[in-house]
């Protein structure tokens, strides 16, 4: 299996998220609805402030630099004075959403939400060295957004990410139909 980026004295990427904070395979299809519905979502399991100023610092995020790192990609983000915590949901898609208007080309079918607090700002760029880590793979995006629950998709990230075809894939990425 790839195995997950790790630092001294750094925490599993999985334990910065729980299967509470991930949407599957969502209907929404446009980039502002997915990130609304993210931060509600959100909120109901973290204390994030309002979801309007989240929602704001988010957007004004993308509006400086849109966060689409990769094929099917996203990792919209933003530092808050309101947590003191690393938050973070995650939401699939299997058709995909056009997350940058200017590469409609590559629409966006996994979506890492990160809210840091505005006291660490190294602690977003941290795990974002997880995230590119397990997602190096090009496959990865679609892969998870075919995972159709939210535990698979925790399940995926607690594992490090994509194995390799020389080892046998993990029971949860081939359920029992």
């Amino acid at each position: 299996m790839i195995a997950m980026a790790t630092e001294k004295d750094s925490i599993p990427f999985s334990s910065l998220f729980s299967p509470a904070d991930v949407i599957c395979q969502t209907g929404v299809t446009d980039r502002d609805g997915i990130l609304l519905k993210m931060l509600r979502q959100l909120s109901q399991q973290h204390n994030i402030g309002s979801i309007d100023d989240a929602y704001e610092a988010v957007l004004a995020r993308e509006k400086d630099l849109a966060t689409v790192v990769g094929p099917g990609l996203a990792l919209p983000h933003a530092r808050l004075d309101t947590i003191d915590e690393i938050v973070m949901a995650m939401a699939t898609s299997r058709k995909g959403i056009v997350f940058d208007p200017n590469r409609s080309d590559n629409p966006v079918k996994l979506i890492v939400l990160t809210l840091s607090p505005k006291s660490a700002p190294g602690a977003y760029l941290q795990t974002l060295s997880c995230v590119a880590r397990i997602c190096q793979d090009a496959s990865t995006a679609d892969v998870v957004a075919d995972l159709p629950t939210p535990q698979q998709v925790w399940e995926f990230f607690d594992q490090g990410g994509i194995t390799r075809l020389d080892r046998p894939s993990p029971r949860w990425m081939n359920p029992v139909q």
